[in-house]
């Protein structure tokens, strides 16, 4: 061995690969024939051995994709281990954070709604609220809601709906403090308006709608524009006979011949509509159901007949000169045209609405004339009283009018009833007329 550590062979040694050959020499020759099975075996094992390498590489690669694929399988769920948790705890915040929000703001409105039951925090101030007779739940609310004498209309309304009786509530104006808890509020409403003073008032009969409104504002009942606006109004088409109205645009006043005359008691307070309202339910209690079953088979409507009355209220003399007017109007409504007499002609209806010329504007003509027009006028000219009505219906069948188509009177109500317009003449002049 040198010093670098190397190791050589001796020189007279022989090479491995010549004693080999030198053995091969020495074999039998069935030996060397088994030799050369051996080779061809070792040969044929030789050629075979690449594909077995490439076999085993192939297994190589699949094992270890298999392994990769594993590997990554188990990455990825722990990835979404990991992300399942991150999402779990970002759901929880979110569903915490929900819950705290809809707690406060349920919490909130709770507490509002409270504070609105109890009349807390509102301002002290008064309000006006006018209540409509038969008023509902929905309507008061929105009425309370509207005027700011309640907050939160949904509380209110649970309120009414379990603890209150609607038919309690009474028609009228309140002055309501804004800061009412809901009891104190429905307990105001329901014991009535304060309606103050009451006071008492005589309509004539044959009062038109102008008068009836001066009157009333001058005894502090409202203002006669008030009135008389109301009069022209829709908000009384609940009564029957107002309801039957068509011609409404032809009319000065729908309600004239409705607002029955009589004596009535109010309160200072008292609304507009519940002042007309007396009127009109006291002229549907005037009408019975006789009355009413003799004016369908007169061949008139009610308002017809409602509309001759006020003729004859302001025409006749008295209650028994109502029925002979009565039969003389009917006479030339029925069968005047067989004598040439087509219009009325009564002067009571040449300045409606107004009394006489002098109220009236200058050149004033009047839709109302029966002088200018056939028939009837479009409707009443006055209220008639009871007597005036009863007329309308039955007229007289005296022999003095029964065939009577002309009437007039002297100066002291004596009433001159004629056939003919020669008779009619000789009336007036005897009346003074001429």
């Amino acid at each position: 061995m040198s010093d670098n550590g190397r190791r050589y062979a001796p020189k007279d040694a022989t090479p491995r690969s010549q004693n080999s050959r030198e053995f091969k020499l020495n074999l039998s020759e069935d030996q060397l024939n088994h030799t050369d099975e051996l080779e061809d075996l070792q040969g044929y094992a030789g050629s075979r051995a690449p594909q077995r390498v490439e076999e085993s590489s192939a297994g190589a690669r699949s094992a270890r994709a298999e392994r990769n694929q594993k590997k990554e399988a188990k990455e990825h769920k722990k990835r979404n281990r990991v992300k399942a948790r991150k999402n779990k705890r970002i759901f929880a915040f979110t569903w915490l954070a929900m819950v705290i929000l809809v707690s406060l703001t349920l919490a909130s409105y709770l507490i509002g709604g409270s504070n609105d039951f109890l009349g807390v925090d509102r301002m002290d101030s008064e309000v006006e609220v006018t209540i409509p007779e038969n008023v509902t739940q929905e309507q008061l609310t929105d009425i309370l809601y509207k005027s700011h004498a309640i907050d939160k209309p949904e509380f209110f309304s649970l309120f009414c709906k379990f603890t209150t009786e609607m038919e309690y509530f009474e028609p009228g104006t309140y002055t309501i403090k804004t800061n009412y808890d809901y009891k104190q509020l429905v307990n105001t409403l329901q014991s009535g308006p304060d309606l103050g003073e009451e006071i008492t008032v005589m309509f004539r009969e044959g009062i038109t709608v102008q008068q009836l409104a001066a009157l009333l504002e001058e005894n502090g009942l409202h203002t006669a524009d008030e009135i008389l606006e109301a009069c022209n109004s829709s908000n009384y088409d609940s009564y029957s006979d107002v309801a039957a109205i068509t011609n409404t645009s032809d009319r000065y006043y729908k309600l004239e011949g409705y607002l029955f005359p009589d004596t009535y008691q109010f309160f200072e307070n008292d609304t507009v509509e519940s002042i007309l309202d007396r009127f009109l339910n006291n002229f549907e209690n005037k009408l019975t159901d006789e009355m009413r079953d003799d004016i369908a088979k007169s061949g008139y409507t009610t308002d017809q007949i409602i509309t001759l009355a006020s003729i004859i209220q302001a025409e006749a003399a008295d209650t028994k000169d109502m029925y002979k007017v009565s039969a003389v109007l009917h006479n030339r409504l029925e069968s005047g045209a067989e004598h040439d007499i087509y219009t009325l002609d009564c002067d009571s209806t040449v300045y409606y609405p107004y009394k006489t010329a002098n109220d009236a504007p200058e050149g004033f003509v009047s839709s109302y004339s029966t002088y200018d027009n056939n028939g009837l006028p479009a409707g009443p000219i006055c209220n008639p009283g009871l007597d005036a009505i009863m007329a309308a219906i039955y007229p007289s069948t005296s022999d003095d009018c029964r065939n009577a188509y002309y009437f007039c009177h002297d100066s002291n109500g004596k009433a001159y009833y004629a056939s003919t317009m020669d008779d009619h003449l000789m009336n007036m002049a005897e009346a003074g007329l001429l």
